[in-house]
């Protein structure tokens, strides 16, 4: 009877820490992470679908499609998504938690690439987008779940030795 209050006890701060990992990674989405301001016709984007060119009429042309951005934040916001659903498998629930680390590290890397490619190509004036915000904190929540956990299958595991 205590093994099941305190097994759902432990679980609270890693599910709220991973439903913000699901819910920034879902932002993500329909942000940009830099623009390019070049005349008052012409904005360019970087963003999670790919590298888009505004005109003056309000159209927009996507240049390039990103695809590993998009692949890596959709992978991103399916385990977080998933992992907050496995709160009684603890060991799978750290795994994913770890997923969504190394997969944050890949999306920072490749964002920045493709933000230094394209500033290399335009050389104009670069303005960050509120991506620039969400990776850093879809990293930390993912970071701060995958130690919540850890924590949590410390202590049931303490408390298996002292039986």
């Amino acid at each position: 009877m205590y093994e099941i209050k305190h097994s759902a006890m432990i679980q609270r701060i890693q599910t709220l820490y991973l439903l913000l990992t699901t819910i920034l990674s879902g932002l993500f989405l329909n942000g940009h992470i830099v623009k390019f301001p070049g005349t008052r016709r012409n904005i360019l984007y970087v963003g999670s679908d790919g590298i888009s060119l505004t005109n003056g009429t309000g159209g927009k042309e996507t240049l390039y499609i990103l695809l590993l951005i998009t692949t890596v934040i959709l992978a991103v916001f399916l385990i977080s998504l998933i992992a907050i659903f496995l709160f009684k498998k603890r060991k799978a629930q750290m795994k994913m938690a770890s997923a969504c680390i190394v997969l944050s590290f890949v999306l920072i890397i490749a964002s920045a690439i493709y933000v230094i490619i394209v500033y290399r190509s335009t050389g104009g004036s670069l303005k960050p987008g509120m991506n620039i915000i969400i990776m850093p904190l879809i990293l930390l929540f993912s970071w701060l779940a995958h130690r919540g956990i850890r924590k949590d299958e410390e202590l049931v595991k303490s408390y298996d030795r002292l039986r």
